[in-house]
């Protein structure tokens, strides 16, 4: 990730969103992806331990929350927060 150092909020944006594949993964999660199968196969190309980690990283800065699910055939869903949004 690239950090500018700046509190502008175009260049934090930059820094969060500036990643390969995360901005990709925000906009499957605006069109109705939420499970981790989905956005696999939405996303051809991406590894499973790389979306695993980019969904990780935009849970860790508020823009996307991991819901757990009782027992089901999805046990797991992710939603983006209002800031996410």
């Amino acid at each position: 990730m690239h950090r500018y150092g700046q509190y502008c909020p175009v260049a934090k944006a930059a820094e969060i969103l500036g990643d390969r594949w995360t901005l990709l993964i925000v906009r499957d999660m605006l069109t109705g992806a939420c499970h981790f199968n989905e956005m696999v196969r939405g996303l051809p190309g991406i590894s499973r331990a790389l979306l695993s980690d980019r969904l990780d990283r935009l849970q860790s800065v508020g823009l996307v929350d991991k819901i757990e699910e009782p027992e089901g055939r999805y046990t797991t869903r992710y939603e983006l927060t209002r800031a996410g949004q």
